[in-house]
């Protein structure tokens, strides 16, 4: 960026607010900044998460067109912009990570839940990567018959009972 004419710089200097006798960029871009949101979401919050990054030529114009038009009220005239979009939620981004992999959505949640339970030291998170039930020792679906069990042949043992077991009972 650059101020072209003395008239521009008596534009800037009437119309920014700065602190001291210099602006730096970052007073700049801090004060730029709503601008640039502003036309990054237009295009952002139309355009599918996966497809960002073959639209960032047309977000950087869009961009730089807003931000030329906002800047030139105070003087100031752009040489180059530079769009850089990055989710400032650190689960969207690692969600974004993994669809870059190539995974469908479904599988991109199913691993990060995976990793999350992971990091917690969850057994069962390997199942949550492939989308498998995790059980634990004799569940109702393996109840009968025991699935994977040899049968024993012989007699089935019988339980025991006591032979004075219906002593005094009526009818005994």
């Amino acid at each position: 960026m650059h101020v072209d004419t003395k008239e521009d710089a008596v534009k800037l200097v009437t119309h920014m607010p700065c602190q001291g006798h210099m602006l730096t960029t970052d007073a700049l871009n801090a004060y730029a900044g709503p601008v640039v949101e502003q036309s990054v979401n237009q295009l952002v919050q139309l355009t599918p998460l996966e497809q960002i990054n073959e639209k960032i030529h047309d977000i950087t114009e869009l961009v730089r067109g807003h931000l030329q038009d906002f800047l030139s009220i105070y003087g100031v005239t752009l040489n180059d912009v530079k769009v850089l979009i990055r989710p400032r939620d650190e689960r969207m981004r690692e969600l974004i990570s993994l669809r870059a992999f190539g995974l469908s959505e479904i599988d991109a949640v199913r691993y990060y839940v995976a990793m999350k339970m992971a990091e917690r030291g969850l057994v069962s998170a390997p199942n949550m990567a492939v989308g498998l039930p995790f059980n634990i020792g004799i569940t109702a679906a393996t109840m009968s018959p025991l699935a994977g069990l040899p049968e024993v042949p012989g007699p089935v043992a019988q339980p025991y009972v006591r032979a004075d077991a219906h002593a005094g009972y009526a009818g005994s």
